[in-house]
């Protein structure tokens, strides 16, 4: 409703009659249900209002947008796009054929020796059985991550801290045979974690990084599909919708090498290796 409130508003001061009427499946019968609902947004700062005299002489109270309005509008719109990604992801796992050509992740990407994992922008319970799966598939395996160990602390499984943050890890240089990262970060920031885990790997050692969505071909036309892959990209990179060629840049200049594959749960991962 909240939402709602801020889009009729949006460009339109009105009066509280006027936003009522503005959404006629709305329902007050006694007329206190929406002054509390401002009058809770005013004080959030979302809308603000003032008096002003009416077209036929008496006050109204007029509501507009409050200082904290677009903030939570765009905190909307992330949520939206979230979940349209949610039943994008489902409805492409069960497609027949592959949304993208791309070729398959090759088999020799396990993973092996001292590894680092990271996730922007920070682990979660997918990351968690990762590691999980990792170390019971491999025993001689050595985890190190970044960032807070709040969802690994009593999971059992044995880890050091390498850090707080991708742009400074607390490690010697060539000190990891493989980097796990899930999730990518902003183009500025993703630069700056890049160059610290060409330093931190070993000579051969691979730099693995899996997102949800990724597109390789430049926009062509401003339509509603491009609309949601720009804003994600460049608002809500958390979502996992990722600009490929950006990352092979980025990948490129610290590796001199980088490929993009399809994983078999039809998630996307980019490979770079240190000579």
């Amino acid at each position: 409703m909240i939402r709602r409130i801020l889009l009729v508003l949006d460009g339109n001061p009105s009066s509280i009659y006027d936003i009522l009427y503005s959404m006629n499946d709305f329902s007050d019968p006694k007329r206190t249900r929406m002054p509390k609902l401002l009058k809770a947004m005013e004080k959030d700062e979302l809308v603000k209002s003032a008096l002003q005299p009416g077209p036929l002489g008496p006050y109204r109270r007029i509501y507009e947008h409050g200082p904290k309005a677009g903030e939570y509008l765009r905190s909307q719109l992330r949520c939206g796009i979230e979940t349209l990604m949610h039943f994008y992801l489902k409805y492409r796992s069960e497609a027949s054929n592959p949304i993208n050509a791309l070729p398959i992740e090759p088999e020799d990407s396990a993973l092996k020796g001292n590894v680092l994992f990271a996730s922007y922008p920070n682990l979660t319970v997918e990351e968690l059985e990762t590691i999980r799966d990792a170390v019971m598939s491999r025993e001689d395996l050595d985890v190190s991550i970044i960032g807070p160990d709040n969802i690994l602390s009593r999971s059992g499984i044995d880890y050091q801290v390498a850090g707080k943050s991708l742009d400074r890890i607390d490690a010697n240089g060539s000190s990891f045979d493989c980097i796990e990262l899930h999730g990518v970060p902003p183009r500025a920031e993703l630069a700056v974690a890049v160059s610290e885990f060409e330093r931190v790997l070993a000579s051969g050692g691979r730099l693995r990084i899996l997102t949800q969505l990724v597109f390789l071909e430049e926009p062509k036309k401003p339509n509603l599909e491009q609309f949601i892959r720009i804003t994600a990209s460049t608002l809500f990179p958390e979502v996992g919708i990722v600009e490929g060629k950006d990352v092979l840049r980025v990948l490129t200049n610290a590796f001199g090498n980088a490929e993009v594959f399809r994983t078999r749960d039809e998630k996307y991962v980019f490979i770079a290796e240190k000579q």
